[in-house]
């Protein structure tokens, strides 16, 4: 057979090669994207159950509490800070009323100029008592979140709060399906194109594999049918001399009677 021809077997084995190849790497590929996106589902789920673990609890609560512990130290230093001022305004505010004249004004100046003094102070100290307290969330707002005192308390409380309700934590983890979902799918897909591709590849050892299965069944069978056909054949065939015998018998009587 001509060698260019498309039964050529060199050929067939070339072509057969560069199919199972293909196979391959559509198995590779799609393995490594699909588990690529598994792999990126389970990070981020192992994420969140840190981010919610028991010992992220243990080490956020021990946080609060050595800030809460600063908070009352920096209020107490800025009371300090702030009392001789307003006792200097409460000794002005307590000076005899004698006149709207130019002593009363110079003191109605120097108190409201002590007060601005302390008023960014006086404020800090509001948001600390507030944050403190305990009553409601005041973590929340943006001027204890914002301020220089509180903002780290703030941060920490809100984080503890943030783990301990539990809808968050399950609704982080639905973020977490598609992954899985896409990357199955992908994974799936990916098996079955290439197990298909390296079927079609395989086909003629898949039918030879076929034929082999059948053969010893066809053979026992053409082996156990022999004998019975034979005898068939037999049969008939004695028949057939037996009737060849009995009408030229006929004929050699008929021939005498004549």
């Amino acid at each position: 057979m001509d060698n260019k021809g498309y039964l050529n077997e060199e050929k067939y084995q070339k072509n057969k090669k560069k199919i199972i190849i293909c196979a391959i790497i559509v198995l590779i590929l799609g393995l490594s994207i699909g588990g690529g996106i598994i792999t990126a589902g389970i990070i981020k789920q192992s994420k969140i159950n840190s981010e919610y673990s028991e010992e992220k609890k243990a080490s956020i609560s021990e946080q609060i509490e050595t800030e809460k512990q600063n908070l009352i130290r920096l209020r107490t230093q800025l009371e300090e800070k702030i009392k001789p001022t307003q006792d200097e305004i409460k000794q002005l505010e307590r000076v005899n009323f004698t006149g709207f004249d130019d002593a009363y004004y110079a003191r109605k100046d120097k108190i409201e100029e002590l007060k601005k003094s302390i008023v960014e102070d006086q404020k800090s100290i509001n948001i600390i008592n507030n944050v403190l307290d305990g009553k409601f969330d005041y973590c929340n707002f943006d001027d204890a979140k914002n301020n220089a005192y509180t903002s780290n308390y703030c941060s920490l409380k809100n984080q503890i709060d943030d783990i301990n309700w539990d809808s968050n934590k399950s609704h982080k983890e639905y973020d977490c399906i598609p992954f899985y979902m896409i990357g199955g799918f992908i994974v799936i897909a990916t098996c079955m194109i290439s197990g298909s591709i390296y079927s079609f590849a395989k086909r003629r050892e898949i039918m030879a594999f076929k034929v082999q299965q059948m053969m010893p069944v066809a053979q026992e069978g053409i082996e156990e049918m022999t004998p019975t056909v034979g005898n068939a054949a037999g049969e008939i065939a004695k028949s057939v001399t037996r009737g060849m015998k009995e009408g030229l018998s006929s004929n050699d009587q008929d021939k005498s009677d004549k």
